[in-house]
């Protein structure tokens, strides 16, 4: 279940223009970035499935399970459950499954497998292997039980009580299996707000591995749509606000308790008078909004409502007393608003509805996992379908617009909750939305990170520069300072889809999520053509990924420093959209380093010292060209210095290995080794570090010690006159963090040998 958060509601001013269009704008030099149209492939075009296909489908998932398994080679006691499927209209069939081990839930190992006339991919959740030793607790269900308690306490979160007794499950999430108990803790939130926390405790060792809130929250205010046609059935002499076109939806009315509450009914079926004072009013809102967005996904995309099981869900209004929130929760498949902190003001918007519902369709598909950059991606995807079900609706008395929220003045600051096009002008006291990538994006708030999904899609959908769409002026920068062309809302909502839909798992994060979109351009519209290209590029607006120059893209190598007489080997990472391959050639390398001119391998042994300048030039077959240029040191010390200057990231309570070939040198080590170390960790002290000989033999180099440092810089002297210099030293480094604190792992950044 992930009950996730609620998008604030974006109100539109200005005259319309017909949906999904907007007019393209210059940019600094007055040249106008162009609109690129085109069309998707009719085969790529999901199949409408009626309720009994859809369910015959996945019952022959379930019954091929065992033999699909083997096919992915998946480990002896591992299973597949089929959850969803979807058919496209070339034939392609994309069947998305859980994972069990020994019968036991695997949470983050979920994939998508794709049959394609014969021709069969996947992906995958984590690659990595599971292997669980045991599925026999050490740490026991009750401990756990304190332990999830314990957590949500931290949260602030009263009245809590578990749901349901400790399940033991299978924990992939960080790429290492772990045997797991997963405790739910039910509580209240300051605000009123439900809490689900999930918590999953490593049953081996006590350490939280991870928690996250099912239901998530934002703030709006309600923004009605006017007269509007809503579903209703007759009862008897009463009629009830039940949509039999869209799944028997239904509309209660919480009176302002935090129960489901009473059916909205009405003797005349005309329903509310569009003050707040009306009751109805709310439960009109709530379900226009309901309609519009189930006629959205239906009709752009063949989805036959959130779980695209033709199943309606309900929506709840006057929720609580001064309840300023919206959300959507699984476990009651609901949405619920309240009428904000006045009580006259219900949060009851059209694109809250949008949101709210897109957010069970992100559960019933790709799972998005609340927390790191897949919470950020959950929560811009919401951003995105409600702005989207915005321009389907194409109201002319709710405008669309890429603004949420500017009605709300929520801060009391006159301004949108969110920009779209430049997500950094939301600022305030909980933080500032993201304008682009960061190594920080993972551990932001949901709310925050997912300002660089918004911004991608505003730059895919519209494009980079100055620009007027329905009497509103935007002005969207990009990270590299270079124009972006859109391709239009519909496409880019389209794209988006399908990435969501097929490509992305529970734990994609932002490169991931570029790489589905990558795939579902490819799909929609080729791998050679323009609409692939602009996705590359507005992801490289945002800092995620390489721009496309000339047809090519291509990541620089790393160019950390190395020393003399040390073997390199760094990879140059490059694509192009032409057919046939690329060659590479480079010049003012290292001395002692060359390329490889059909893969880009870059190799050698530095002989001299120094700061290179060095440009890399990468050719396709149409003979056009990108130049990457970039400075390499190299450091000397008279062949006495040794480095390994790349990162390796040190997951909780694990241990790593960073190896350093010494050659060249005449009998033992120094008796006053030096030792540099650069590491960034939550926690310093608890990272117990240790020099391993090539035969085995383990020098302490930094014990456990009780410090609040996140940083380590520091040189340390070993007595190694006992070993040989020459051979494989490994640095290893072990996380002894209590397991009372919850982190995100460390990375060990560089280090290094003198002699």
């Amino acid at each position: 279940m992930t009950g996730i958060a609620v998008g604030t509601m974006a109100a539109l001013l200005g005259s319309a223009l017909p949906a999904w269009s907007a007019a393209p704008a210059a940019d600094d030099t007055g040249r106008a970035p162009r609109q690129i149209a085109a069309e998707p492939r009719p085969g790529a075009r999901a199949v409408q499935l009626a309720p009994a296909e859809r369910k015959m489908m996945l019952e022959t998932a379930a019954d091929a399970g065992s033999a699909t398994a083997r096919a992915l080679q998946l480990g002896r006691q591992e299973a597949l459950i089929p959850k969803d499927v979807i058919k496209d209209a070339d034939g392609t069939v994309h069947t998305r499954y859980e994972r069990t081990f020994a019968g036991l839930p695997v949470r983050g190992g979920d994939l998508v497998v794709h049959d394609r006339g014969g021709s069969r991919t996947v992906n995958k959740a984590s690659q990595e292997a599971i292997a669980v030793p045991t599925t026999a607790a050490a740490f026991s269900a009750a401990k756990s039980e304190k332990s999830a308690l314990a957590a949500a306490k931290q949260e602030e979160t009263r009245e809590t009580a578990l749901q349901g007794q400790s399940r033991l499950v299978v924990w992939l999430g960080d790429g290492d299996s772990k045997l797991a108990w997963e405790n739910v803790v039910n509580g209240i939130r300051e605000d009123g707000t439900p809490s689900r926390l999930q918590v999953l405790t490593d049953a081996t060792t006590g350490a939280r591995l991870m928690s996250h809130e099912e239901v998530q929250n934002g703030e709006g205010v309600s923004r009605y749509n006017g007269r509007v046609q809503i579903g209703s059935v007759r009862n008897n002499d009463r009629f009830e606000l039940t949509d039999p076109q869209r799944g028997s939806h239904q509309t209660f009315d919480a009176g302002g308790t935090f129960d489901k509450g009473t059916l909205v009914t009405d003797d005349d079926d005309v329903w509310g008078d569009g003050t707040p004072s009306d009751r109805q009013t709310a439960a009109v809102d709530a379900a226009y909004g309901v309609a519009k967005t189930w006629d959205f996904y239906h009709d752009r995309f063949g989805r036959n409502g959130i779980a695209d099981d033709g199943r309606g869900a309900y929506s709840r209004v006057h929720y609580g007393v001064g309840y300023a929130n919206a959300f959507w929760l699984d476990s009651c498949f609901c949405m619920t608003y309240g009428d904000g902190r006045t009580n006259d003001r219900p949060v009851t918007e059209l694109d809250i509805a949008g949101h709210e519902m897109t957010h069970g369709v992100t559960s019933a598909t790709a799972g998005l996992v609340y927390s790191g950059e897949s919470g950020g991606l959950n929560e811009a995807t919401s951003d995105i379908m409600g702005t989207a079900v915005e321009f389907f609706a194409n109201s002319t008395g709710d405008v669309p617009d890429y603004q949420i929220g500017e009605l709300i003045d929520l801060r009391g600051t006159g301004g949108p909750l969110r920009y779209m096009d430049q997500p950094s002008k939301e600022t305030n006291a909980a933080g500032t939305s993201q304008d682009y990538w960061t190594a920080q994006t993972r551990k932001l708030d949901p709310h925050f990170s997912s300002g660089v999904g918004n911004h991608f899609f505003y730059l895919l959908a519209e494009g980079s520069g100055e620009k007027t769409i329905n009497g509103i002026d935007y002005d969207s920068p990009t990270y590299d300072g270079l124009p972006v062309s859109g391709i239009g809302l519909e496409n880019a909502t389209t794209v988006w889809y399908r990435a969501l839909t097929r490509y992305m798992t529970s734990t994609t994060d932002y490169a991931g999520a570029r790489t589905a979109t990558l795939q579902a351009a490819a799909d929609l519209f080729g791998a050679s053509s323009d609409t692939y290209e602009a996705v590359g590029n507005a992801w490289a607006a945002v800092n995620v990924g390489a721009r496309y120059v000339n047809h090519i893209a291509a990541e620089a190598p790393s160019t950390r420093a190395v020393a003399v007489g040390q073997s390199v080997v760094r990879q140059i990472e490059a694509t192009t959209t032409r057919p046939g391959g690329l060659t590479y050639s480079a010049t003012g390398l290292p001395t002692g380093l060359s390329i490889a001119p059909g893969t880009g391998l870059i190799s050698g042994t530095a002989t001299a010292a120094g700061d290179f300048e060095t440009t890399v030039v990468i050719t396709n077959s149409a003979a056009e060209t990108l130049t990457l240029t970039f400075v390499w040191p190299v450091f000397g010390s008279g062949g006495g210095f040794f480095i390994n200057p790349d990162r390796y990231d040190i997951p909780n309570w694990q241990t790593i290995e960073s190896p350093i070939t010494v050659t060249g040198r005449e009998g033992n080590a120094p008796s006053e080794l030096k030792v540099t170390v650069d590491l960034v960790h939550f926690f310093i002290g608890g990272q117990v570090i240790n020099l391993v000989a090539e035969d085995g033999t383990v020098l302490l180099v930094k014990d456990f010690v009780w410090d609040q440092g996140t940083e380590l810089h520091q040189t340390f002297t070993v007595d190694a006159s006992a070993l040989p210099a020459n051979g494989t030293w490994k640095l290893r480094v072990t996380d002894n963090t209590p397991g009372i604190f919850t982190f995100d792992p460390g990375y060990l950044d560089s280090w290094s040998l003198t002699f």
